[in-house]
């Protein structure tokens, strides 16, 4: 007998896991943790009863809880694109460095985790076991991400993963399966829409352009893999000449992107971008970047580590400085009191923010008029499971999705077992 257990990454974000067990084999879907300097993971599960994990892209919500799975004699096969691969290497030793005294794995699980990956390229249909087929598709969210197609004995599950359908200056909107028997689809934003993808991109521009030609410093904190390129990649494109850097696992990740033009919309831009941005190497060119004005790119998005945090301190009190946000700001973060107060703890003390705060949304998730796009253009599926949203949004989703569409549809509570007949 099918069936899928959600095992996290339901009615809230983060912690992402969903386990198919088809009676012979049992498949993960994500085994993520939740971002934070103490993480935690989502229910456990045993690695010597995995089989199989596919994983849809690197960001630690969706790949942090993967290494616990090589603890034992043997580990399961990981599956990813090339490039999600090489990132989720990257980001997990990152979480490893910041926290690894919390972790209950080391570098050591992560070795092993590569050992057992098999990286497999977009539209290429791979037969995992006996009647079982994996199929990547683009999601359009970051560069390697895609959704699973996975058809077990003529049954087809399709799990969105964070899927977004604009095309970026960064990457191709995503794919959309629309034959698929059951379906697991995001709902981060399906609250709410976001702006004019080009008309956002441009008051950005324009923003950063007209505050440094102003005299400002800008500090333009934002998440290493994805966003920092994406941000690079429309300064550039729209012609921005003051000076610019870029910081931290950022440059890292740069050179990952460069490594697979395939996976980019313009690999080009990016190409040029990076060219023409100085990578900061030393405190002393970060000393002498903060006296002219100019743009400083740099991890992490939410101030939760990098050198960004180092950038701040130096700025935080300036009159002629601005930090310029470019992703949403998790409640309880450091990015989130600046964002809402203007106020920031250093030292032990709280203390007022006097540079000047502006939030930009560049977000790589579908809004809500997409995702009802999504739904609109599926065939006829017979269930529809709601995850990845606090849980308001994807129970009021769920309910859309019956209301608008005629699917059923629901949004489950962790631990819940869902039976696919």
């Amino acid at each position: 007998m099918l069936r899928m257990r959600f095992l996290g990454g339901v009615r809230r974000i983060g912690a992402s896991g969903i386990l198919v067990d088809t009676g012979k084999h049992k498949i993960l879907l994500d085994y993520g943790s939740y971002p934070s300097k103490k993480p935690d993971f989502p229910l456990p599960v045993s690695p010597y009863e995995v089989d199989a994990v596919v994983l849809t892209h690197a960001h630690i919500d969706h790949s942090g809880a993967i290494p616990l799975l090589y603890k034992g004699a043997r580990g399961p096969i990981l599956i990813a694109t090339p490039l999600t691969l090489e990132l989720s290497e990257l980001l997990i030793n990152d979480m490893i460095k910041i926290s690894g005294n919390k972790l209950p794995f080391s570098k050591v699980e992560v070795n092993k985790m590569m050992q057992h990956a098999l990286p497999v390229n977009y539209n290429e249909q791979v037969e995992l076991f006996d009647g079982i087929r994996i199929t990547l598709r683009n999601a359009g969210h970051i560069p390697g991400s895609a959704s699973i197609e996975l058809e077990v004995n003529g049954t087809k599950i399709w799990y969105t993963g964070d899927i977004n359908l604009t095309d970026t200056r960064l990457i191709n909107g995503a794919e959309i399966v629309r034959d698929a028997d059951y379906v697991i689809i995001e709902s981060t934003y399906a609250n709410k829409d976001h702006p004019d993808r080009e008309k956002e991109e441009r008051r950005f521009y324009s923003t950063v352009k007209e505050l440094v030609e102003d005299g400002y410093t800008v500090l333009i904190p934002a998440f290493a893999v994805g966003r920092s390129q994406e941000v690079m990649c429309i300064l550039w494109h729209y012609g921005f000449d003051g000076k610019t850097a870029l910081d931290g696992m950022a440059q890292t990740a740069t050179s990952i992107f460069l490594s697979y033009p395939e996976y980019l919309r313009d690999f080009l831009e990016l190409k040029h971008s990076a060219k023409h941005i100085k990578w900061m190497k030393s405190r002393s060119q970060r000393r002498k970047m903060l006296r002219r004005p100019g743009a400083v790119i740099s991890p992490a998005g939410m101030f939760s580590g990098g050198w960004s945090e180092w950038y701040l301190r130096q700025i935080y009190n300036k009159e002629d400085a601005a930090i310029i946000f470019v992703s949403f700001q998790v409640p309880g973060t450091v990015g989130r009191k600046i964002l809402d107060e203007k106020k920031v703890v250093l030292g032990g003390k709280v203390r007022e923010v006097k540079a000047r705060v502006e939030f930009f949304e560049l977000s790589s998730h579908s809004g809500r008029t997409q995702l009802h796009q999504i739904i609109s253009s599926l065939e006829n599926p017979e269930k529809i499971f709601v995850v990845h949203g606090e849980s308001d949004t994807a129970e009021k989703f769920a309910e859309e999705i019956y209301e608008m569409h005629g699917f059923d549809a629901i949004a489950p509570y962790q631990g819940d077992i869902a039976f696919l007949d």
